[in-house]
């Protein structure tokens, strides 16, 4: 039995950080970062704690893209349904082969951008290029050799009856897959900036800027303080005078950050500056000293301030 495994990770300048490989023991890991040609600064050294049986073959590293647009490590895993389950839209999950070489991981990633590219012409898929454009070098190749690392892609030629069988099923997959992607759509979250007006809020708001989903609605708005009261009171929450300073959460701790407003990468080695963290601190909620607070049984919380003028709302569902 192993008792961990040691987990090569590569350290951006801007701080990210990418799983590389998993290792028995440190010489292994040592021989992978020699041959890959990375310096000790550039790498950092993390271990998956087992117990693992000896055969095991490989193990899964969850990515996901957290606060200053930076990647992050959310730990590692025994399936890849495991990974995935961590790892949100904006991540990606790595496959990490037990004690493979750098020579090794370099021909199975040539090999998956191979079959790749073959199925992008035959299907008109988006070409590697534009994935990198779109996703970043990272998350692009591990996509595509997390899909063929173990060599299961097959032919698309029908061979028998039902192989024919299995390619008209697909082609009715197909069709239904615009619906499909639509109902999905219409059920994901919704978000807007500086809105003029929604047909959820009364028409004296104005300014409005959001994010809606299932379980999550947080806006804010401009308003006068007695059509705050008024709009609150209607909702049935309580108004009452704010006494002491209010913090809430803002749209922007949700909706995907434009690359105009992404935040400043982190200074080397990842490590953020006290302005910095402050920076972010302020787009993503706001603090409120002066003005009026309502809440309700449901836990729906509205703060408006009297300075701005403006109307701030969250509520969790569910947390």
């Amino acid at each position: 039995m192993l008792p961990y495994l040691h987990i090569l990770i590569r350290v951006e300048d801007d701080g990210s950080l990418h799983a590389l490989g998993a290792f028995t023991s440190k010489e292994k890991q040592l021989a992978y970062q020699k041959e890959s040609g990375l310096k000790d600064s550039q790498v950092r050294l993390d271990f998956f704690n087992g117990p693992f049986d000896e055969d095991i073959n490989v193990v899964y590293a969850g990515h996901r893209r957290w606060n200053m647009d930076l990647f992050q490590l959310g730990g590692y895993f025994k399936s890849e349904g495991e990974a995935w389950t961590w790892v949100t839209q904006e991540g990606y999950v790595s496959v990490l082969r037990i004690d493979t070489s750098y020579q090794e991981e370099k021909a199975l990633q040539q090999d998956a951008l191979e079959r790749y590219a073959k199925l992008q012409r035959r299907w008109r898929l988006a070409t590697y290029e534009e994935l990198v454009e779109r996703e970043g070098a990272d998350k692009a190749r591990a996509n595509i050799k997390l899909r063929f690392y173990e060599d299961a892609l097959e032919s698309f030629k029908p061979k028998t009856r039902r192989d024919l069988r299995a390619l008209y099923a697909f082609a009715v997959l197909m069709l239904c897959f615009p619906f499909a992607i639509f109902f999905l759509l219409s059920r994901g979250p919704d978000y807007g900036e500086n809105i003029d007006s929604v047909s959820w809020l009364p028409n004296y708001a104005s300014d409005i800027s959001y994010y809606r989903s299932k379980q999550v609605q947080v806006f804010e708005f401009k308003v006068s303080g007695e059509d705050f009261k008024r709009w609150a009171e209607s909702r049935g929450m309580s108004v009452r005078r704010l006494v002491n300073q209010e913090i809430i959460s803002r749209y922007r701790a949700y909706i995907p950050t434009p690359n105009s407003r992404s935040s400043s990468p982190a200074t080397p080695g990842g490590v953020l500056t006290i302005e910095q963290f402050e920076s972010w601190q302020d787009d993503i909620s706001a603090k409120v000293a002066r003005g009026l607070i309502a809440e309700s049984p449901e836990k729906e919380i509205a703060i408006y301030d009297s300075h701005t003028k403006k109307a701030y709302y969250e509520y969790l569902i569910d947390f």
